[in-house]
């Protein structure tokens, strides 16, 4: 069960062919080794990329790849996450502290 959820936010506030502010799950305070959370994604069209990565200088790696329906699934978390859409999408990451 989730008791901690962040939604993958669009600087622009449109939700349209984004890629969305970094979420860091993992950061300094949260006091829980869990290294799951879930991820729901609300899909209207185009396609969506769910990315992540270790440090803020390494490079981005695709955790989930050319989603194309509504899903929530329990994922691997990342110290920084994003979301990259090409047309209408909102998604959430859900973790327990």
């Amino acid at each position: 069960m989730a008791n901690v959820v962040e939604k993958f936010i669009d600087p622009a506030d449109g939700y349209n062919n984004y890629t969305s502010n970094v979420i860091r799950p993992t950061k300094y305070e949260h006091r829980s080794n869990q290294t799951k959370g879930l991820f729901q994604l609300d899909w209207t069209s185009g396609s969506v990329t769910l990315e992540g990565r270790l440090s803020p200088d390494a490079p981005w790696m695709v955790v989930i790849t050319a989603m194309t329906a509504d899903t929530i699934q329990e994922i691997l978390l990342y110290n920084e996450m994003r979301l990259v859409s090409t047309l209408i999408a909102t998604a959430w990451l859900g973790q327990t502290e």
